[in-house]
C-alpha cells in the first residue's frame, strides 16, 4: 500500500511539474518563479484544510485539518509529515507564539481560541468567544491575523454562525493571556484580516456586504468601508504597509483587486477562483494567490502595476503560506476522487 502511494505521489509530482513547465514554455514568463520539490501524501486525512503557522525554532510547519478535527505537523524543510495533533472540533486559523512557546488555534466548532504547548501539545487554556453552537452552524471563529510585533491575535467571530447580523474582531494579548478588546464589524461574515502597523490600520473582508472594512487601531473604530463594482465573495486579503496597498481577491469570478490607501482600485487582474490565501513578498515583489483552481503569481512592477508570471495547478489546494527563511512556499490540498490529500512544497526562485 505504501509503495503504491509513493508511486502515485511520484506521478502527481511529475504531472504537476510538467504542467507548471508547460505554462512557462507557452511564454507566460522568462523563468519559473517556483519549483515543485516535494509532495507529502496524506492518505488518512479527508476534508478541507485551512491555514498555516510556523515554528522556526523546531522547524515545524502546522496546518489545520478542519474536517479531520486536528492540526497536522510537518518538517518545515523537508515537508515530511511528523504528527497529527487531535483534540479540536473545527480548527481554522493558527498562530505560533515563540516568546511563549504556544500554538494558538481558532476553533470554530468550539467557539473558542485554544492555547496549546508547542513542546508536547497539551492544552493550556480555552478562551471562549461568541458561541455559535445554539444555531447549529457553529463555525466561528474562523479568520484571524497574528500581529507578531505586538503579540496580538485578531480573531473574527460571531456573525452568521451565531445567528447575529454583525460580527466582532476580538483582540487576544499573548503577553497577558487574555482578550483585551474588540472591534465591531457591521456584517455577518468576516474573512481575511490584515494589518498596516505603520499607519495603525486594520483591514478586514466583510464578505456578506462585499466590502473591505477599514479600522483605526488606536480608536478601535471603523473608519470607512470600501467596495468596487463586480467584487464578489471577497475572501483572501493581504497588506503592503510600506506602499499602502491592500490586495483583495474575490471569488466567482476570481479577481485580484489592488486598493490604495484611499480605497481607489489601482489595479485589477484575473486570478485563481475559490481562493482562500494570499501572500505578499516585499523582497521579490510578488503576490501569491492560492485557490482551488491553482496558484496565481504576480510580479509587482510598481505599486500600481502587476504582471502575472505564473498560473500553476495545485490539485485543488486553496490555502498556502510562504516562509522566506527557507525560501519555500507551501500549498495543502484535500483528498479528491483521483488522489489523496497532500502537502506541496515549492522552492521559491529569485
Amino acid at each position: 500500500m505504501k509503495s503504491s502511494l509513493l508511486f502515485v505521489s511520484a506521478l502527481l509530482l511529475g504531472s504537476l511539474a510538467l504542467a507548471a513547465n508547460s505554462a512557462f514554455a507557452a511564454g507566460k514568463a522568462s523563468f519559473q518563479p517556483v519549483t515543485l520539490v516535494h509532495m507529502t501524501v496524506l492518505p488518512d486525512i479527508t476534508g478541507d484544510f485551512d491555514h498555516f503557522a510556523v515554528d522556526l525554532k523546531r522547524n515545524h510547519l502546522y496546518v489545520s485539518a478542519e474536517v479531520h478535527h486536528s492540526v497536522e505537523m510537518f518538517d518545515l524543510r523537508t515537508g515530511e509529515h511528523l504528527q497529527s495533533i487531535p483534540g479540536f472540533k473545527t480548527p481554522h486559523s493558527l498562530a505560533f507564539i515563540p516568546e511563549k512557546d504556544e500554538l494558538l488555534v481558532a476553533d470554530g466548532g468550539d467557539s473558542a481560541l485554544i492555547l496549546v504547548s508547542a513542546e508536547d501539545f497539551h492544552r493550556l487554556d480555552r478562551i471562549p468567544l461568541i458561541d455559535g453552537s445554539a444555531t447549529g452552524k457553529g463555525d466561528s471563529p474562523d479568520a484571524a491575523f497574528y500581529d507578531a510585533a505586538n503579540r496580538l491575535y485578531y480573531i473574527g467571530n460571531g456573525g452568521i454562525s451565531a445567528n447575529l447580523p454583525d460580527s466582532k474582531i476580538s483582540i487576544f494579548s499573548a503577553d497577558q493571556g487574555k482578550l483585551i478588546g474588540d472591534l465591531s464589524v457591521p456584517g455577518n461574515n468576516v474573512e481575511s484580516i490584515g494589518i498596516d502597523s505603520i499607519h495603525h490600520r486594520l483591514y478586514a473582508n466583510i464578505r456578506d456586504k462585499k466590502e473591505i472594512g477599514v479600522f483605526d487601531l488606536n480608536t478601535k473604530q471603523l473608519i470607512t468601508a470600501w467596495t468596487v463594482p463586480g467584487i464578489n465573495r471577497n475572501t483572501a486579503l493581504v497588506v503592503d504597509a510600506k506602499d499602502q496597498r491592500i490586495f483583495v481577491a474575490g471569488r466567482a469570478p476570481g479577481i485580484l483587486y489592488v486598493f490604495d490607501q484611499d480605497g481607489k482600485v489601482v489595479a485589477q487582474k484575473s486570478c485563481v477562483d475559490v481562493n482562500d490565501d494570499m501572500t505578499y513578498d516585499p523582497v521579490l515583489k510578488r503576490v501569491y494567490v492560492s485557490g482551488s483552481q491553482g496558484l496565481s503569481i504576480f510580479h509587482q512592477d510598481s505599486p500600481d502595476s502587476y504582471t502575472e508570471i505564473a498560473d500553476i495547478p495545485t490539485n485543488g489546494g486553496k490555502t498556502s503560506t510562504y516562509v522566506p527563511s527557507v525560501k519555500q512556499f507551501y500549498v495543502i490540498h484535500p483528498k479528491t476522487s483521483i488522489d489523496s490529500a497532500g502537502l506541496l512544497v515549492y522552492h521559491v526562485n529569485q
